[in-house]
């Protein structure tokens, strides 16, 4: 009897390491399966953002050509009626009237023949199959400062949450705010 009895147990500790490497296949198999849905989930997620990403990006885009081309009208034509925006210097626009406004003659007066914009570093990231979030830096080139030197370079972070209006897309809320000067390697960290 005590041979059986330990044969009984050591039958039973076999059975039991064969269950836990069954759960194991099992599991792994699942956790591949599930890994395969998901990639799949994600690549044809991505390709439907790859074919929405450039008319959100051409807001950017458009926004900077048209303050090139001191259009205000374009730039808030970007916007969705009641948009907001908050300008680098921290004015809050609500509504293309406003924005209109903001973005004119005075606006305008920066600008001069050699004055060029630019969108880059752009991230583009969908919550929502027609909600996109972008965070850009917008550079300005040779611009007027307001005592009428040539400012060389400003960089300004640009920050907007896009939505598709039938089958267009808008801004409904746009942040810019000067972005930190690059260093020019004449200062040391201690």
């Amino acid at each position: 009897m005590t041979i059986t009895n330990t044969q009984l147990a050591v039958s039973r500790i076999f059975q039991g390491a064969r269950s836990i490497r069954r759960w194991r296949v099992e599991f792994l198999g699942l956790t591949f399966l599930a890994s395969v849905l998901v990639i799949g989930a994600t690549n044809s997620a991505s390709a439907g953002d790859a074919r929405d990403e450039a008319p959100v990006r051409a807001l950017g885009d458009t926004f900077a050509k048209a303050f090139v081309q001191k259009n205000a009208e374009l730039r808030a034509s970007l916007f969705a009626e009641d948009g907001t925006f908050v300008t680098p210097q921290g004015d809050f626009l609500q509504g293309r009237t406003a924005m209109v406004k903001e973005f004119g003659p005075e606006a305008q007066q920066a600008v001069n023949g050699t004055t060029q914009a630019a969108f880059s570093n752009y991230r583009v990231r969908f919550v929502k199959p027609d909600v996109a979030v972008v965070d850009a830096l917008l550079t300005v080139r040779s611009v007027n400062g307001p005592d009428g030197t040539i400012i060389p370079v400003i960089p300004i972070t640009f920050f907007y949450v896009a939505v598709r209006h039938a089958d267009r897309w808008l801004i409904e809320d746009g942040r810019a705010h000067f972005a930190p000067a690059p260093p020019n390697g004449m200062t040391t960290r201690k």
